[in-house]
């Protein structure tokens, strides 16, 4: 992962609560397969991929060439838009927070980590 964005760790503990959620109960009764690890994969596969686009993105409309200008940088429009517009603000405020694919423990999960 960039550390544009610094949302690596976001998709990290996104990715270690979709194992949880996929592996618990294989794990627990000894079958865990290729076909879980698989299952897992597909799973994360495309939101760490559009993750890495966006950061691609980014670097190469805003800080590559504000490192490469020697004078005042211009923000591209839309990042302007996303950034001073109140509704579309919260479309990189989301992306950043929760992800492409947010994760939640599995209630299985939250009603046994009680006992």
């Amino acid at each position: 992962m960039s550390p544009v964005g610094g949302v690596g760790i976001n998709l990290a503990v996104q990715d270690a609560v979709a194992a949880a959620n996929l592996l618990a109960r294989p794990l627990k009764e000894g079958r865990v397969g290729a076909e879980h690890l698989a299952a897992f994969q597909k799973r994360r596969a495309r939101a760490a991929l559009i993750t890495q686009r966006l950061q691609i993105m980014m670097q190469n409309a805003v800080i590559g060439p504000a490192l490469e200008e020697k004078g005042p940088t211009r923000v591209p429009l839309l990042i302007r838009l996303l950034t001073s517009v109140p509704p579309l603000s919260r479309i990189p405020a989301s992306l950043i927070g929760y992800g492409i694919r947010p994760e939640h423990v599995a209630t299985f999960i939250r009603n046994t980590s009680n006992h």
